[in-house]
């Protein structure tokens, strides 16, 4: 059970908004026919053009890119568990916040603040989260992360066409351009150009705990589509989120947004190793990098120098490559 909840305290707007085709009582209307990919043998459309089709049926880039925060309420139940709750969900550009109310040790809230991020346990103890954990609350950031796709991804590719939930689906993989051995699968309605479907596979470990997210009832909020529907599955165990109220562009106090007091814990995840660390940096776009993300890697590669293992043949090696590395962000920030 503590996979699933793991999971739901990861899954952040920048998946709860992205929305599948569902039971809508407002639908949005399709994209004229020379600009919408089909499932026509022979004519097959890029992954490129499927996802740039699904932030136009959504809102555009437009209204994706005025939207500067969003405030919703819920319910959530775990399936077959006769276990449920509240939530509520607060996201600016810069914070994130997320607050599980299902009882007991099931209650939980997930901050993020810039590149910062903790959970806070019933009892008021707070936990960093570090390593993949965070880099995926990272990656989610934006309202739709698939916005930044061509740097949250190393490459996105076509896989064909698989049935959701009885109907034709695009699935196109996506390697993760900060996780090596990471990648997700996105699924989008063929009629709808609507995305339906998200399998996060880890790498490591967890590949072989990958999270299904199942994506319905969208509906207009502000300038955007957002979806109401959210079911969430790893193994054998299932959550669903249903969003009762929505509300775009609303003002949020900042004081949501830090931790509250209490006894820190050390993030659990294990360090990565230095050699994980140069791949990670080797797949990153340096001339798109920010300077935020440039200051998130200073702190990456000083961890990974420190790491090195004095035994391996190829330390030196790999210290030399960490610092020239490490001078690279350094260009980046002072700009």
């Amino acid at each position: 059970m503590r996979s699933i909840w793991t999971a739901l305290a990861l899954v952040g707007f920048g998946l709860l908004v992205l929305p599948a085709a569902g039971q809508d009582e407002h639908p949005t209307a399709a994209p004229p026919a020379s600009t919408a990919p089909t499932a026509t043998p022979g004519s097959e459309p890029t992954a490129t053009a499927i996802v740039n089709r699904f932030i136009e049926v959504t809102g555009g880039r437009a209204g994706w890119n005025s939207l500067q925060s969003l405030r919703g309420l819920g319910r959530l139940e775990v399936i077959g568990a006769n276990v449920g709750g509240s939530l509520s969900i607060y996201q600016t550009r810069e914070a994130f916040r997320m607050s599980v109310d299902a009882g007991g040790a099931a209650a939980q809230v997930t901050i993020r603040r810039g590149d910062e991020a903790w959970t806070v346990r019933p009892d008021g103890t707070v936990q960093e989260v570090a390593g993949g954990a965070l880099r995926k609350l990272l990656r989610d950031r934006s309202f739709n992360p698939l916005i930044d796709a061509a740097t949250m991804y190393a490459s996105m590719e076509m896989a064909g066409v698989e049935e959701v939930d009885g109907q034709p689906a695009w699935k196109i993989r996506c390697e993760l351009a900060d996780e090596p051995g990471g990648e997700e699968q996105r699924f989008f309605d063929v009629e709808s150009g609507l995305q339906v479907k998200v399998v996060e596979q880890g790498a490591g470990k967890a590949a072989a705990f990958p999270t299904e997210i199942y994506l319905s009832d969208y509906r207009q909020v502000g300038p955007v589509k957002v979806a109401f529907g959210t079911r969430i599955a790893v193994a054998r165990s299932s959550v669903q989120i249903t969003v009762e109220a929505m509300q775009a562009n609303v003002a949020i106090p900042d004081c949501l947004f830090v931790p509250p007091p209490g006894p820190v814990e050390a993030a659990e995840e294990t360090q990565e190793t230095s050699k994980e660390t140069i791949e990670a940096f080797l797949a990153v776009d340096l001339a798109a990098l920010s300077k935020p993300e440039a200051i998130h890697w200073l702190a990456r590669l000083d961890a990974a120098k420190k790491a090195i293992d004095p035994s391996d043949p190829d330390a030196k090696a790999i210290g030399e490559a960490l610092s020239q590395f490490h001078q690279m962000c350094i260009e980046k920030v002072r700009g």
